[in-house]
């Protein structure tokens, strides 16, 4: 078995990116964790004796670090034909590391003396969520509920005793991530989706579709998008709802703990545990509202809490609203928001700005571009905001508001916006704007964006009088 001392150097090195995983080490961690169970058999005690009490807690860590070394070097969409070959196999060699590492977690002895391990599972979800498939996405669901029952069922087994304590609070700072990677799955799926709607198939289609049909590509009928609508507003729905309860861990760590100054053997949640729940779940929330209109279209009644539509999206905004101050809060110590949490901001803005266009949103951050501080979120601030992250001929990174090529999805959002159907703000912005949608270098990307757009003005006939029932995840 690896010593204590050897854990901890190579958690450190992959931190730093002075290492990399490779098959070696993960051989090794494979070895170590059936050593491990060896223990477990000949001793089959409560608590893990005296020689993998320090080992555990550092070997949860090796799994977190090595699992996410790895999914960082799987490309999106790898899974896909039109994939080059070479991308795919080295997508599938990181993809297959994931797996072995994620079972090493699986099978970990005393697994609530690791929490960190469970990392694992929220990096095979990411790795399975950039197949971009169908089945890419429905895997990664599965993972993500799989992360929150182990979850559960570790804290319910560490108690609420004093001695267990820093094991709690390791395994609420791993949460955060799992919360995270779920709004995120969510969030990707849904801009995946909008985006790529109007993309040229990588796929052969049925023999027994329309021409038509063939030429926006397979299962693109006006059912597989009501049922894309129907499964995005659930997925995204659950999305926003750990990612509020992400902002409450992270406020009662803060509180309790406080954040820590870099990550190490005892603390994972550093300064800006605030920031990124708060950009993923205001992402969704702004996600969610967008497709209302789509849902009533598709014949469906708001959630049950609600005694309408109105009153469910008045209760998503103030959801986006507190999600949005969770990202201006100040970081403890920090010299200010970076461009990259500055860049983040002023999307979050500026997708709410498309949707419901005049909203009062004031910024309370000075340490930003002057963009920030236009309220309400009117066309001047639009145009501001827009200029700032790309200009005319820039590159931005809009991903589904700016990005959008999913006709029902156009045509929902307009309606979102409240101003009647001869507005074309939206559509004016779009090709105004161009430049941000994060393909506009793919050639044919403006001729798709024009194509959707059309077939979103199209969309004016009565919806189907029988709502479509999307299928179960």
């Amino acid at each position: 078995m690896m010593t204590p001392q050897e854990l901890r150097d190579l958690c450190v090195a992959l931190r730093a990116k002075q290492c990399r995983t490779d098959g070696e080490l993960v051989d090794r961690i494979e070895a170590d964790v059936q050593a491990y169970r060896d223990v477990l058999a000949a001793r089959a005690t409560q608590l893990p004796p005296a020689e993998l009490a320090e080992r555990l807690p550092l070997m949860g860590w090796l799994i977190y670090e090595t699992s996410w070394d790895c999914v960082q070097r799987i490309e999106a969409s790898f899974d896909r034909a039109a994939t080059a070959p070479e991308v795919r196999q080295r997508s599938e060699r990181e993809f297959d590391l994931i797996r072995r590492i994620t079972d090493c977690a699986r099978g970990l002895p005393w697994p609530e003396f690791a929490p960190r391990a469970l990392g694992a599972l929220r990096a095979l979800a990411l790795a399975e969520s950039k197949r971009d498939t169908d089945q890419g996405y429905d895997a990664a669901w599965t993972l993500h509920r799989e992360a929150q029952k182990k979850y559960a069922e570790f804290g319910d087994s560490l108690g609420t005793g004093e001695g267990t304590r820093l094991l709690r609070l390791q395994l609420d700072e791993v949460f955060l991530q799992l919360a995270l990677a779920e709004t995120g799955t969510a969030c990707r799926t849904a801009e995946r989706v909008i985006a790529r709607w109007s993309d040229p198939s990588d796929d052969p289609a049925p023999s027994d579709r329309s021409s038509a049909e063939e030429s926006a590509g397979p299962d693109r009928s006006p059912a597989e998008e009501r049922r894309w609508i129907q499964r995005m507003f659930r997925e995204l729905t659950d999305g926003v709802a750990v990612g509020e309860r992400a902002i409450d861990t992270a406020c009662q760590i803060r509180d309790e703990f406080g954040f820590a100054d870099q990550v190490d053997e005892h603390r994972l949640t550093r300064q800006t545990a605030l920031q990124n729940p708060g950009i993923m779940t205001a992402r969704a929330a702004s996600l969610l509202l967008a497709i209302r209109p789509a849902m009533q279209r598709c014949g469906r009644s708001q959630p049950r809490q609600f005694e309408s539509w109105e009153l469910w999206e008045k209760d998503v905004l103030d959801r986006f609203t507190r999600a949005y101050a969770a990202i201006e809060e100040d970081v403890p110590g920090g010299s200010g928001m970076d461009q990259g949490f500055q860049r983040q901001l002023v999307h979050v803005r500026l997708n709410l700005a498309l949707l419901k266009p005049g909203f009062d949103l004031p910024s309370r951050r000075t340490d930003g571009p002057d963009c920030l501080a236009l309220n309400p979120l009117d066309d001047a601030a639009v145009e501001a905001m827009s200029s700032w992250l790309g200009g005319p001929s820039g590159s931005g990174r809009e991903r589904a508001l700016g990005a959008a090529t999913m006709p029902m999805f156009i045509w929902s959002l307009i309606r979102c916006r409240g101003l009647g159907p001869a507005d074309q703000g939206y559509q004016t912005w779009r090709i105004r704007w161009f430049s941000l949608d994060q393909h506009s270098k793919e050639a044919g990307r403006l001729d798709r964006v024009r194509w959707a757009l059309e077939q979103a003005r199209q969309l004016s006939s009565p919806p189907s009088e029988e709502p479509f029932i999307a299928r179960t995840r």
